[in-house]
């Protein structure tokens, strides 16, 4: 470094010159290099940000990393001084919000069969489902229709007792209580209004087929209809549905809720049915489950429904469709034929006028109902005694075979229970009947059995019907 004041040549580290001691100023930077440096920091930068995105690096992270390991803030930690740099506090965090993903299809069939069950009457077959806990079960009036206790099957063919404890004479909406199913999860209900063009699944017991499913789009929305019960803003759809298919869910195929109850058929085509909105009745059926009606205000609804037969068929001065069913003929009835088969041909109430066809298929339809229940339930003799002749010797058979059953570990299982002939004399009748079920013993073995079995029918001073005799053919 030359001096400029003497010009004398000094170390280039020097300060002060050499020669005559004044101090010596530092050379300039030339103007080109600093946007020269600068433009090399830029192209270097822009490199390293162009491999961050390709690579998928966090540049920012690693800087991070860099200062955290640097040896002067590691020493400032573990002295427990305070950094300089403070973060910036941006409050709570905002709560995100899950959305459940949707289901699979056969995830929500699977999820919800255990729940869905076939209900039986004297008079037939529908469906239902469970809809909150303690055993509550929802279906649609008519197929409950004219009782107060009926049989609850479920998925997997188990059968229980169940009771009607809410029933509409306006809405065609019902609700049981069956205590085996108290502690079952129910189905979660839709509590508003499902858009159309949603995807469904159908449930339930189509033609007595227990288990099924079908799926389809809800096609139609606010369908008004009176027949026999009044139904209002009911849902359309194409999903496959049938007599026995009443009372069913109707699930929203992606979340898996019951958006309404399966409850009418198109008869024309069978394309379409129609689905009673569940948001619709759920005030309705809620009040049943706060404030169960009695047996005797249920059995007081009764008289409506005397309109309705064994074929579902509504009475002539009752407003009715043909282009409609409510799923609920004959071909559904738990006890075989229809009574219709005998009309034709025991028209006649016999000579003293005491016995008629009419009344001895329904005190032998119910017998059988009861009887069976006694034995499947262990529930002994007396539930069923009022059916019998006291003093018979036949009397007391049943009475200490039905005690007997009640009291071991035989499991009996019926199939069929089919009335098929009726003869009426001055003084007695009988009543012929097929008969089809299974007895499992302690050890687990299963015999079969098929029978006919005549049974013999005096009244008493009341004009009642009891049974005096009962034998295999």
């Amino acid at each position: 470094m030359y001096c400029q004041h003497c010009g004398t040549r000094n170390e280039r580290e020097a300060v002060y010159c050499s020669s005559c001691g004044k101090p010596l100023k530092a050379r300039k930077t030339p103007g080109w290099v600093i946007p020269v440096v600068l433009s090399c920091l830029l192209i270097l930068t822009g490199s390293a940000a162009g491999i961050g995105y390709y690579t998928d690096w966090d540049f920012g992270s690693l800087l991070n990393q860099g200062k955290q390991q640097t040896p002067a803030l590691e020493q400032q930690a573990e002295a427990g001084s305070q950094s300089p740099l403070k973060p910036v506090s941006s409050g709570p965090a905002a709560p995100i919000k899950s959305v459940p993903p949707d289901k699979e299809k056969t995830e929500v069939i699977k999820e919800s069969l255990p729940r869905v069950f076939t209900i039986f009457t004297r008079d037939g077959l529908g469906s239902g489902f469970l809809y909150k806990k303690g055993g509550l079960i929802v279906t649609n009036a008519h197929v409950v229709a004219g009782f107060t206790d009926v049989v609850v099957r479920n998925s997997d063919g188990k059968d229980a007792a169940g009771k009607v404890i809410g029933i509409s004479d306006k809405y065609d909406v019902a609700l049981i209580r069956s205590d085996a199913y108290s502690k079952l999860a129910p189905l979660v209900s839709e509590t508003k209004e499902t858009p159309i063009g949603t995807e469904v699944i159908a449930l339930g017991s189509p033609q007595g087929f227990e288990n099924s499913a079908s799926v389809g789009y809800l096609t139609g929305l606010n369908r008004d209809m009176e027949l026999g019960f009044v139904y209002e803003k009911i849902y359309q759809i194409d999903a496959q549905i049938d007599q026995g298919s009443s009372g069913g869910p109707l699930l929203d195929a992606k979340t898996g809720k019951v958006i309404g109850i399966n409850s009418l058929l198109y008869k024309e085509n069978n394309l379409f049915g129609f689905s009673i909105p569940m948001y619709s009745v759920l005030d309705l059926v809620n009040r049943w489950a706060a404030a169960p009606m009695s047996e005797s205000a249920v059995a007081s609804l009764f008289g409506i429904y005397d309109s309705y037969t064994a074929s579902s068929n509504f009475d002539s001065d009752i407003a009715y469709d043909d282009e409609y069913t409510d799923f609920y003929d004959d071909s559904d009835s738990y006890y075989g034929d229809d009574y219709d088969e005998y009309s034709d041909t025991y028209e006649d109430e016999s000579a003293a006028g005491v016995f008629a066809d009419d009344g001895l298929y329904d005190f032998m339809s119910s017998f059988r109902m009861d009887y069976e229940e006694a034995l499947v339930y262990k529930e002994g003799f007396s539930p069923i005694s009022h059916y019998f002749l006291p003093g018979t010797a036949s009397t007391a058979a049943f009475a200490s075979f039905v005690d007997e059953v009640a009291a071991d570990d035989r499991i009996y299982e019926f199939y069929e229970s089919e009335i098929t002939e009726i003869e009426i004399q001055d003084d007695r009748s009988f009543v012929t009947m097929y008969l089809s079920y299974s007895v499992a013993d302690s050890r687990g073995e299963q015999n079969f059995f098929e029978k006919r079995k005549q049974y013999t029918i005096l009244a008493d001073e009341y004009g009642g019907y009891k049974i005096s005799n009962a034998a295999d053919l």
